[in-house]
């Protein structure tokens, strides 16, 4: 998440100011620097103030304190600051291109020094890394025992998930089985084979697709087991296939896409196993919505997780279990990140003070309430007051 000038954390570089004086402003030296950059190899570091607005676009600053320039932070500069003499600073388009008016004592002094080990600085761009531009079509096969299909290979990607029963392929030659809840991708121009056991059948969802991807020998010749968000993308794709109702096309690429992603992530995340049966899936589901129906309901109490577990007549591991398959987290983390989002829409409602707000929800004092915020949001709630204003 991005930090505007306009957080607390800006104050050791600079302040916000509502406007540069008139008078002052006739006084001084104005620069219009024209910015399309997406990295940046050196700092500035004026002898004076240095007042900044931007003028069009939207751009982030690049400050640091350090002699060597190794540490920095970055802002996406919102409204006139000002930047505090000998800070070194830069500016990176995050547009297409942007201006910044750049305002400083005539005859200031300006020093170029370069970033830590002369090693770039980046913005990195929030841009597809691959796209789905079609999907071709998307159906339910039944294949009984001993079915045979002798192969054939294509210009689009086709995806294959194991709904239940085994299924037998061959990629390019290479020999692969697949399980209940497997699947495995065929790239574009890839001969695959696809055949049955002699002793049982096989259900699976065949997806034929466009997609542009770098490298697709990534996520090719191998098969994956679905975890339980692959899972739900897939259960998702289902859901919506079976609408028509508009703009549920983009929902379908949305969902495959899902899907493509934690499979490319897949290697680098921890896995979350299925529920073996739909049954067990619908009572983890009742029971955890009722579980956090009762921790919302006594958000302001001193929760514990015994009475919790008193509660639902459930043990503990079979709680953590719960929360862990369904929200990747425990329930002890649960439930100090809810009181701890809570305690920020209080903080925003100035109705009570810091203190009340650490009784109120819970925490045994205020100097634990305040080291938790601070871990959560890198900020005191002390501090975090004082940027609501700004």
């Amino acid at each position: 998440m991005f930090n505007r000038t306009t957080s607390f954390i800006f104050n050791k570089y600079g302040e916000i100011i509502s406007e540069i004086n008139k008078r002052q402003s006739i006084k001084m030296s104005h620069n219009i620097i024209r910015l399309k950059e997406k990295s940046i190899s050196s700092y500035n570091v004026y002898s004076c103030d240095t007042y900044v607005k931007v003028t069009s676009g939207i751009v982030m600053l690049v400050v640091s304190l350090d002699e060597d320039a190794s540490n920095y932070d970055k802002f996406v500069i919102h409204r006139i600051i000002k930047i505090k003499k000998g800070v070194k600073f830069n500016f990176i388009s995050i547009s297409n291109s942007s201006k910044v008016e750049l305002i400083t004592e005539i005859g200031a002094k300006r020093t170029s020094v370069p970033t830590y080990g002369k090693m770039p600085v980046h913005y990195e761009r929030l841009v597809p890394n691959f796209t789905i531009k079609e999907i071709y079509g998307y159906y339910y096969q039944v294949r009984n025992a001993n079915y045979v299909f002798p192969g054939e290979k294509h210009d689009f990607w086709e995806l294959s998930f194991i709904d239940n029963g085994i299924l037998d392929t061959t990629v390019d030659g290479e020999v692969f089985k697949l399980n209940n809840f497997d699947l495995v991708l065929y790239a574009p121009n890839q001969f695959h084979t696809q055949s049955t056991a002699s002793h049982q059948s096989c259900s699976y969802l065949t997806i034929l697709f466009d997609m542009d991807l770098k490298d697709p020998e990534r996520i090719t010749n191998r098969v994956y087991t679905a975890n339980r968000d692959m899972h739900n993308a897939l259960n998702n794709f289902i859901k919506i296939s079976n609408n028509e109702i508009m703009y549920d096309s983009e929902l379908l690429l949305c969902y495959l896409k899902e899907l493509i992603v934690k499979i490319l992530q897949y290697d680098f995340t921890s896995s979350t196993p299925i529920a073996s049966t739909p049954m067990q899936q619908r009572f983890e589901n009742e029971l955890l919505n009722e579980v956090l129906i009762y921790i919302n309901e006594n958000i302001y109490e001193s929760l514990t997780i015994e009475e919790i577990c008193h509660k639902f007549s459930i043990s503990r591991s079979s709680l953590q279990t719960l929360f862990k398959n369904n929200l990747n987290m425990a329930p002890k983390q649960y439930i100090s990140d809810l009181k701890l989002n809570k305690s920020k829409l209080l903080i925003k409602e100035s109705v009570y003070t810091i203190s009340e707000i650490s009784s109120k929800l819970g925490f045994t004092s205020i100097h634990y309430f305040s080291r938790k915020f601070k871990q959560q949001y890198g900020i005191t709630p002390t501090d975090y007051a004082k940027t609501i204003y700004n």
